[in-house]
């Protein structure tokens, strides 16, 4: 499910299945450092793979060559969870940052309260908000993406395949298409467009950006950028006209997001 961009400009929580999804600020981010927003992204985005062929214990990695090629590709980010009581802890408390209820594991779903219990087993329907399950987990961590802007909208809608030859051959090209991203672009962290933006944008500065969601942070910024172009093209057309009609009136305020 993609977000739209009513939803995803708004700093107003999202109301899920679970529970309530809320959108940190900047604010939140640096409360808790933006390495471990950093950590808890890497954690939104892990599989199984991931986890065993980064991991630095030799013996998890071993056990990840020893398994068969099915049983690799079977293997859910929930299975993984459920096997490793670190791991559950550590998303335990991402899912407690995201989130307004209270969460706790047990016997295979992370279930959302509207109080903290002391005790799982003191749990009434009262307390119940909802649960992510191995079935539901892959779409809440999509919308979670989504609002930390990691979703990859392919990710999303899968296109459909005349032949297992076609189907190999899309997912070779993408696995090329990651293995070349290579490492983030430092210009592109939260820190430095926080920096960026203080001291370009007519309005916003250190004392008052804090308060904008993340997503609210790159859209703005994508905004600047497509201003300062217009501005850019409008000098030159009223300088030297625009015999080519090429110059867009239209550039600064045209919806990027909706053609994505």
């Amino acid at each position: 499910m993609k977000l739209d961009y009513g939803t995803q400009i708004s700093p107003a929580p999202i109301e899920l299945s679970c529970g309530t999804l809320r959108k940190p600020t900047l604010a939140d981010i640096a409360e808790i450092t933006f390495d471990k927003y950093d950590y808890y992204r890497f954690l939104l985005k892990m599989t199984p793979k991931m986890f065993y062929e980064n991991n630095a214990k030799v013996e998890l990695k071993e056990y990840w060559d020893s398994l068969i090629n099915d049983e690799k590709e079977n293997m859910t980010l929930m299975d993984l969870i459920e096997s490793n009581e670190e791991l559950r802890s550590i998303y335990l408390e991402m899912f407690e940052f995201f989130f307004k209820e209270f969460v706790v594991y047990s016997e295979g779903l992370f279930i959302f309260l509207k109080r903290k219990l002391e005790n799982i087993e003191e749990l009434t329907e009262e307390d119940f908000r909802g649960a992510i399950s191995k079935e539901t987990l892959p779409q809440i961590l999509n919308i979670i993406q989504q609002i930390c802007c990691i979703s990859d909208p392919e990710e999303d809608e899968k296109p459909k395949f005349k032949n297992d030859l076609a189907r190999k051959l899309y997912e070779k090209m993408r696995k090329s298409d990651k293995e070349n991203k290579g490492k983030a672009d430092i210009n592109f962290t939260i820190p430095n467009i926080i920096s960026a933006l203080s001291s370009k944008h007519p309005s916003l500065n250190y004392t008052n950006i804090w308060g904008l969601t993340v997503f609210q942070l790159y859209d703005t910024f994508s905004r600047v950028q497509t201003n300062s172009m217009f501005d850019i093209d409008s000098t030159r057309v009223s300088v030297w006209g625009d015999e080519k009609k090429t110059f867009n009136f239209a550039l600064w305020y045209k919806n990027e997001y909706d053609k994505k």
